[in-house]
């Protein structure tokens, strides 16, 4: 059945999300083995063919990927969570915790450049027609499968919006601690610094300041 495989996939995602989130540093696609170590998804070519093996490593070190890698990890995670939160956002847009967006674009000489709506409409994809009642799949019959889908998805759900309460202006949340923009540089592109401290991401009640205009978290 199409629907249960998907189902099974997205359980699957999201219980690959929570192991990420307790092991943030390692390669993409490494696990860590209960005895210690990882195992690791290996493509490799074996002709004209993509074959994938399975490569153990004993040693942590072997598992984690550099700082510069990391970074591009850590970002394609956060894409992945913003999308499941606010899968109707135009892509390269990002929510702010005081409302609307900052938006990722380019301009003419194709350089990047950043540019924040107040208004939330200005950052969602425009809405494909719904389907008629003939295409819409029955919601009558229990389908054990996808509740469990629907639970896992209510708590991810629940950990982002965990994750995006009282955060500072500027911070976008990451597996462990945030990501946040503290200024730009002299070609006009973002500076970012990344903290691992809950108290350094989130407003602190009373703070009041860059990042914090309004009073308490």
């Amino acid at each position: 059945m199409k629907f249960e495989v998907i189902s099974v996939r997205v359980i699957k995602r999201d219980t690959a999300a929570i192991l990420r989130k307790m092991h943030s540093n390692f390669r993409e696609n490494c696990f860590p083995r209960p005895s210690g170590g990882c195992a690791c998804t290996v493509k490799q070519k074996n002709g004209v063919e993509t074959v994938e093996t399975i490569e153990n490593y004993d040693s942590d070190e072997q598992c984690k990927s550099d700082i510069a890698v990391q970074t591009i990890h850590d970002k394609k995670r956060l894409n992945v969570e913003i999308k499941d939160r606010y899968g109707n956002y135009k892509e390269d847009c990002f929510p702010l915790p005081s409302g609307g967006c900052r938006c990722v674009g380019k301009d003419k000489a194709g350089n990047e450049v950043v540019k924040k709506y107040d208004d939330g409409a200005l950052c969602k994809s425009l809405q494909k027609s719904k389907r008629t009642v003939n295409e819409r799949p029955s919601q009558n019959i229990r389908d054990p499968v996808r509740e469990r889908a629907q639970a896992n998805y209510r708590a991810v759900i629940n950990e982002l919006n965990e994750k995006f309460k009282g955060l500072k202006e500027g911070c976008f949340p990451r597996p462990k601690g945030c990501l946040c923009v503290i200024g730009k540089d002299r070609n006009g592109r973002d500076i970012t610094e990344r903290r691992e401290k809950d108290r350094d991401c989130k407003c602190q009640p009373g703070e009041r300041g860059h990042g914090c205009p309004i009073s308490g978290a």
